[in-house]
């Protein structure tokens, strides 16, 4: 099965489509788990209109995250993440999303993903780019957009700064350009709430999406997916990238998405409600990078962590949503 991804041809990213649809059929059958985030203002929009329809809270999720592992696809081949072409990163980044069976449910999350990635890319391209200060507010306009989703996603804002010091020299105006991107999302959503006349809840549902130590309860199954997320994570510190082979590009850029894995724990933990599914912060980052190390694996080898990692990600959540 990974020989389809194990090419430098882009259109097999579109398989992760009927990949990610092939893990949510537990849920086509049984019914999707209850997500326990509680939603602020712009969240809580977006997400009663998907739960207005019991299709779409099931069909969406699997489109939204692969989406999102054509986009991971997409940013690490056009900033030189590997020596050569691979679709491995979206393809981990997928298998990741259905490891943990509450991850299954929407959750604007979800959506963070795609913004998460957009960022990721647009400090990428500062590397030797035209127009770097369109592509840092950009940046932080694509940062500002998933933290009126999840408003811990504000916490990526140190790690892009970090990032600004790996591909160019790190400065007031460097910074600003960033910062500006996210507060000028922040204004025109805030804009239009006022106009609503929801300013204040759209206000109190970002500044009390901060908190710390408020764990809500785990299911026993969503907590062993979980487990392998974290599994997934020591694998990636301890292979150290292997960028050892890589352009000077793909070196910075690959240290750059080591730096917003390691502020992921951050975004996850202090939320003012922490459930396992905010460990979902870690999907893109993490399936980038441990995409990358399978795809440096021999034949044999891949596929077996590939079907060990696909029967496990499958048994979770029959099991998760039967009992």
């Amino acid at each position: 099965m990974l020989s389809l991804f194990r090419t430098n041809q882009s259109f097999a990213s579109l398989l992760l489509f009927g990949y990610a649809l092939l893990l949510q059929v537990p849920l086509i059958l049984l019914g999707p788990p209850e997500a326990a985030r509680t939603p602020t203002y712009t969240g809580g929009w977006l997400a009663g209109a998907v739960q207005a329809s019991p299709w779409l809270v099931i069909l969406l999720p699997p489109v939204l995250v692969a989406l999102a592992g054509i986009l991971a696809n997409r940013v690490c081949d056009r900033y030189r993440f590997a020596a050569t072409s691979t679709q491995f990163p979206g393809l981990v980044l997928v298998l990741l999303w259905a490891m943990v069976p509450v991850f299954h449910a929407f959750d604007p999350v979800q959506v963070c993903h795609l913004f998460f990635l957009l960022a990721l890319g647009s400090l990428g391209s500062t590397y030797k780019g035209r127009e770097n200060s369109v592509a840092r507010f950009n940046a932080g306009w694509w940062i500002g957009l998933a933290s009126l989703l999840v408003p811990t996603y504000l916490l990526f804002l140190p790690a892009f700064i970090v990032g600004i010091s790996i591909f160019a020299a790190v400065n007031f105006r460097n910074i600003s350009q960033l910062l500006v991107g996210t507060v000028v999302a922040y204004l025109l959503a805030g804009t239009v709430a006022y106009l609503s006349g929801d300013g204040q809840t759209f206000l109190d549902g970002q500044l009390g999406g901060f908190g710390f130590g408020n764990f809500l309860p785990a299911n026993p199954y969503d907590l062993v997916g979980a487990g392998v997320l974290g599994f997934g994570i020591l694998v990636v510190v301890a292979s150290g990238g292997n960028r050892a082979l890589l352009s000077i590009e793909g070196n910075k850029n690959t240290t750059f998405a080591y730096f917003a894995l390691l502020f992921t724990p951050l975004v996850a933990l202090l939320g003012a409600e922490v459930a396992v599914s905010d460990v979902q912060v870690l999907v893109p980052p993490l399936g980038m990078l441990l995409g990358l190390w399978l795809a440096r694996r021999r034949d044999a080898p891949a596929e077996l962590y590939h079907l060990l990692a696909f029967v496990a990600a499958v048994v979770l959540t029959v099991v998760r949503l039967r009992y």
